[in-house]
């Protein structure tokens, strides 16, 4: 079984040269299929423009925490609109995110609630983004267990770890776990349940060894995938397939 990238951002810039080509060039790395969040109206628009295009490769939309304040007032509703695509398959990537600034910390969960409550309506999947939120991410997703939800590129700790897990959340795993300083992530990759865990590479960001340093794409996301068979002492053809029906699975691929 291939390998799918549950979270990249290929709509982002640093593609604009050779989007089209990584996208075609995936099956060349075991890679078959690649999920692209949306991180505004713009961002989700493109996204579901290159699913529609393309086979392989299928969107998210949302609005990023990042994004919140510079918000038009009808961006939900485009969002809304844009999910009904039948190639869009969860809303995301939405959260919180208090690591660039915190004095809107009340607009980023009105609108990071919102957006749960968009996915109820049309029964989707969240994605699911937080940075140094402390446990605010957690008491709002408490009130929606009722999703299916994937805590993407999971960085937190293993308390925080074992709150989602009761909650029956997916786990998401990116290029840090690579790092000599990804503690948090490697303990993460071995502990959580194997029919919850989830793979990405969050390109073009977080580039996994031995390519630090260079832009990260989809085509890396084998490096991911071996050290966390290393660390959970498996197969990687076992975890390349679990990891794959895990994602079919969720996003309903």
């Amino acid at each position: 079984m291939a390998l799918i990238d549950t979270h990249a951002h290929l709509t982002d810039e640093a593609f604009a040269s050779d989007r089209l080509f990584i996208i075609k060039d995936l099956s060349n790395f075991n890679v078959k299929a690649v999920i692209n969040p949306g991180c505004n109206v713009y961002d989700s628009k493109f996204a579901v423009d290159l699913a529609q295009e393309y086979e392989n490769f299928y969107a998210q939309v949302g609005i990023h925490p990042e994004e919140v304040s510079k918000m038009g007032k009808d961006d939900l509703k485009i969002i809304e609109d844009l999910a009904r695509n039948p190639k869009v398959v969860a809303i995301g990537e939405i959260g919180l995110d208090y690591y660039w600034r915190d004095d809107n910390k009340d607009r980023q969960k009105e609108i990071f609630i919102k957006q749960l409550d968009l996915a109820r309506r049309l029964n989707k999947a969240v994605v699911i983004h937080t940075r140094e939120v402390g446990n605010d991410a957690y008491e709002i997703l408490k009130e929606y267990s009722d999703l299916k939800v994937q805590i993407h590129c999971f960085q937190e700790d293993t308390e925080m770890l074992k709150k989602y897990m009761n909650l029956g959340f997916y786990i998401s795993i990116g290029g840090v776990v690579t790092f000599s300083t990804g503690e948090n992530e490697k303990r993460a990759a071995s502990l959580v349940p194997l029919e919850r865990l989830m793979l990405e590479t969050d390109s073009p960001y977080l580039t996994p060894e031995p390519y630090r340093g260079l832009r990260n794409d989809p085509r890396k996301i084998i490096e991911v995938a071996r050290e966390i068979a290393k660390l959970r002492g498996m197969k990687l053809k076992k975890l390349e397939k679990r990891t794959s029906k895990n994602a079919e699975e969720f996003f309903g691929l």
